[in-house]
């Protein structure tokens, strides 16, 4: 005897029942009991590959979490199975992003003055603040490096006003510092922001045994060498790509050519003092 097992109008498995020693024993209440056995396993199998997508999925959740705000790693997931963002951190592709570089002034020397669990309390409240502003404004969580923070505003999803939210998640990072400090009377921090806007590389990038999702490029490089050798405690520097996306949303103000480490050519420098007056103030939600 052999009845199939259902799940909807698909068969995804048959059960056999064979009696090889003998010959026409198996009457028609036993195939009727069959078929009920085969609609029970069906359910059951059917239930166990539920529990199985279920959990990968939250594991999938769990590990996007870590460096993405809840609204885009939701869209990741929604979008898993569809070509055009099915392999959002899959293999490194070319994207058009704006990176930022937050690092906080003078924390080497003042942790020196501090217990280590305090310091490690400390930090944790400071970059638990930095990351829900950057999450905020859909921004993804490429690393912390000490008490550096690294963001990216255009990946792994496509955000064309990348360049406009990395400055409004800057500015909201320096205003949530002065609330930090207001209630945390023991110690002062001033940090430095460095964005810059191009193309790089994105993706899943690392050894065999350990990848981790992030961008690449001299777009990078000189975000980073923004924030350390140009930006002054408390401000908010960008660079000519930068600037010429968002220069009539924001009060900037030229801070002249510098000279990069790693660089040949200067680099046309800008500092943000804030909204343009004029510009009408862009919702942090949707992409």
């Amino acid at each position: 005897m052999c009845a199939p097992l259902w799940n909807k109008d698909q068969v995804i498995g048959i059960i056999h029942v064979d009696s090889p020693m003998l010959t026409n024993c198996f009457t028609l209440n036993d195939l009727d009991l069959l078929t009920a056995l085969a609609n029970y396993a069906a359910v059951a199998v059917e239930q166990a590959r539920l529990n199985q997508k279920i959990l990968a999925e939250e594991k999938k959740r769990e590990r996007l979490g870590r460096f993405l705000s809840p609204q885009v790693a939701s869209r990741i997931l929604a979008t898993s199975t569809s070509d055009s963002q099915g392999a959002a951190l899959g293999a490194p592709e070319v994207r058009e992003v704006s990176v930022l570089f937050a690092d906080i002034v003078g924390f080497t020397t003042l942790a020196e003055k501090m217990a280590p669990s305090a310091v490690a309390l400390l930090l944790n409240d400071y970059l638990s603040r930095m990351t829900d502003v950057i999450f905020k404004y859909e921004g993804t969580l490429d690393k912390y490096i000490g008490d550096a923070i690294m963001a990216v505003f255009g990946a792994p999803l496509d955000m064309p006003d990348h360049a406009g939210r990395a400055i409004r998640a800057a500015l909201e990072m320096q205003e949530r510092l002065a609330e930090f400090n207001a209630e945390r009377k023991e110690v002062t921090l001033r940090i430095r922001i460095g964005i810059n806007s191009g193309k790089v590389v994105s993706g899943e990038i690392g050894s065999i045994n350990k990848m981790e999702y992030t961008v690449l490029g001299d777009t990078v490089n000189t975000a980073s060498r923004l924030e350390s050798s140009v930006a002054k405690p408390g401000s908010v520097v960008i660079g000519q790509n930068t600037y010429q996306v968002v220069s009539e949303q924001f009060v900037c103000r030229s801070l002249g050519k510098f000279t990069l480490k790693g660089k040949e050519q200067e680099v046309d420098v800008y500092e943000v003092t804030g909204p343009s007056p004029s510009a009408e103030a862009a919702p942090a939600g949707d992409a």
